[in-house]
């Protein structure tokens, strides 16, 4: 075995860091930490699964039993009347940047979200090129469209729209230029652990994979992760810039209003919103030639999760969402969705879970005891199962197929020299670090690393199980068949030392043996759900279609509202996808809504 690849924190703050990726699927995209859940959200995260009660699906009628009625609003029921250009209903990833777009394209705009502050959960995005992806050596070139585009349609059994992946392609450089100028105090790290200087460590930018990790060639990997993504300390503080870029244009803020219901003329083309404050009984209704949607997913509205994902309700996936109103209750419940169907709409079919596991044993910050990685994976009859070399998604699709949904990740003591050898993506732990990184760091930064005490924080806190000897390890696993195990792991350690993994072909560097004591397991049942993304049929200049795809005037969305982006499963080839398509296509879609195109 080679000497082991590791850093010391004082070069890891001297810049000699290598970079890392991020858990961008604890929010959307991508993505948060559970630690900065509220303590309703973790509720949801420990103890509730998605939805109760029989799956529903498509029944063969049309029929969509989580839409209701629509509302029935006559003028009594207004208390306020507005004009406006542009409505933007929703303020998170998307939404900021439309009201900004929009703002400085001259159009007035009212802007309305059903919280008590814009919402921003996620922290990295994937982007190609530009100015700011130039300061890192990865700018307009860096890597092949082609091989992106054709990535992404794959892993989404190309049910997405072409369109709307090339163009995100092509306008996500510049379009991240745009963003981050609003942030005028906004940091750049050279490189991804490079020490931030004391007055920048609350808003700062780094790239991920900066240097990449000497072992890691994606193009040489069967799944590659992309070396593309950029991660923000805090995403929300340039989302707030962003937003009073608009403010200062004049664009009217108001918080905890929803929208309710698209007002609509003779000929089906939308002309205004009807909103309502969060207390009131009335309705505001708003004016407008052109209304956006960017409302977000609706993972919390269990009637539309057994719609749209009947196997997560089958298979018990618990949910982790953050976004919530002042009242507590959640907003991501497919508003925004029943408002669009309302008005003629189509939704797309194939709708995509985000469920990436993070690794047995997870902790308060959200990281897996020893990462997604792939060591050896057994179930509870002691068989091994798959290729374990796979990306997050697919290590949840795989879990989920296994008795009572649950699998074990063994290591041993190796596991220091072993993290180099895995690959640079997200959710992985592929660098060994002899101290913790500083307070300060990005909670995405830390997603990649792990420490010796890491390790015996999880065993201490029976996230993991330890034992001197495999036999010892196997008698505490409750329910695990302990002689298959012990076949299994002797037939592992031969195709390890013999180097070809001839039952499941996992590539060869990562093949490690179980032999050096202690050893290790984390227990890996079924990961999270953090969103459900799947919207409205729509193309790449946000426009929205009726159920003859035909446009419909005057609508236009962006976000998880949007269709087209991500379908059967969330992509994991690009990390920080979801995030980066909600800032680039809310761009596009203010700037279209104030042009009337």
């Amino acid at each position: 075995m080679p000497t082991s690849f590791s850093l010391s924190r004082r070069n890891f703050l001297a810049g000699a860091g290598i970079a890392a990726a991020s858990a961008a699927a604890l929010g959307l995209s991508g993505c948060a930490q559970p630690k900065s859940a509220s303590s309703k959200a973790q509720d949801s995260a420990k103890g509730s699964s998605t939805a109760s009660g029989s799956t529903v699906g498509y029944d063969g009628t049309g029929t969509m039993p989580w839409l209701g009625e629509k509302p029935s609003i006559s003028d009594s029921d207004v208390e306020e009347t507005l004009n406006a250009d542009v409505v933007v209903v929703g303020l998170g990833a998307a939404g900021v940047p439309a009201a900004r777009a929009a703002a400085e394209a001259g159009a007035h705009v009212v802007a309305l979200e059903a919280s008590a502050s814009l919402n921003s959960v996620a922290s990295d995005m994937a982007i190609f090129g530009g100015q700011t992806q130039a300061k890192w050596g990865r700018g307009d070139g860096f890597l092949d469209k082609k091989t992106i585009v054709n990535m992404h349609m794959s892993e989404c059994s190309h049910h997405c729209n072409q369109r709307i992946i090339e163009k995100y392609y092509t306008e996500s450089g510049k379009a991240l230029d745009w963003f981050v100028e609003a942030s005028k105090d906004l940091y750049f790290s050279p490189e991804t652990y490079s020490e931030i200087p004391a007055e920048s460590q609350s808003n700062y930018m780094y790239p991920y994979f900066v240097p990449m990790l000497p072992s890691y060639d994606y193009t040489k990997e069967d799944m590659p992760c992309y070396p593309t993504s950029v991660g923000f300390s805090s995403l929300k503080t340039v989302m707030q810039d962003n937003l009073q870029v608009a403010v200062d244009k004049g664009a009217d803020v108001r918080y905890n209003t929803k929208g309710v219901e698209l007002i609509t003329d003779d000929s089906g083309a939308v002309t205004g919103v009807y909103a309502q404050e969060s207390k009131s009984s009335k309705y505001i209704k708003i004016n407008a030639k052109s209304v956006i949607i960017a409302t977000g997913d609706y993972l919390m509205n269990e009637d539309m999760m057994k719609f749209y994902a009947p196997q997560c309700i089958e298979n018990g996936i618990k949910t982790l969402s953050l976004d919530m109103d002042s009242t507590g209750g959640y907003t991501n419940v497919g508003d925004g969705h029943k408002m669009g169907v309302w008005a003629g709409a189509a939704i797309e079919q194939w709708h995509a879970p985000m469920i990436h596991h993070m690794g047995g044993g997870a902790g308060a910050d959200g990281r897996g005891v020893i990462g997604n990685n792939g060591y050896l994976w057994l179930n509870l009859r002691g068989e091994r199962f798959m290729n374990e070399d796979v990306a997050g998604q697919q290590l949840e699709n795989q879990v989920e197929l296994q008795p009572q949904r649950k699998a074990y990740q063994f290591f041993d003591a190796s596991w220091p020299e072993q993290l180099q050898y895995f690959p640079a993506a997200h959710g992985v732990a592929c660098y060994y670090l002899e101290s913790e990184l500083p307070d300060y760091t990005a909670s995405g930064l830390k997603i990649n690393c792990r420490t010796a005490a890491d390790i015996d924080q999880a065993v201490a806190e029976n996230r993991c199980l330890k034992a001197d000897t495999i036999d010892e390890l196997l008698s505490k696993i409750d329910g695990m068949d302990v002689d298959t195990a012990k076949k299994s792991i002797e037939r592992y350690n031969e195709l390890a030392k013999a180097g070809s993994d001839e039952d499941f072909g996992k590539s060869s560097q990562r093949l490690f043996a179980l032999e050096n004591g202690p050893f290790y397991a984390a227990e890996c049942g079924t990961a999270l759900t953090l969103g459900n993304l799947g919207g409205f049929d729509s193309d790449e200049d946000c426009h929205v279609y009726n159920t003859n795809r035909e446009q419909i005037k005057g609508l236009y969305t962006c976000g998880a509202t949007q269709g087209g982006r991500f379908n059967v499963q969330y992509p994991i080839s690009l990390k920080g996808l979801s995030c980066g398509m909600c800032m680039v296509y809310g761009k596009i879609a203010g700037e279209n809504a104030a042009a009337g195109k």
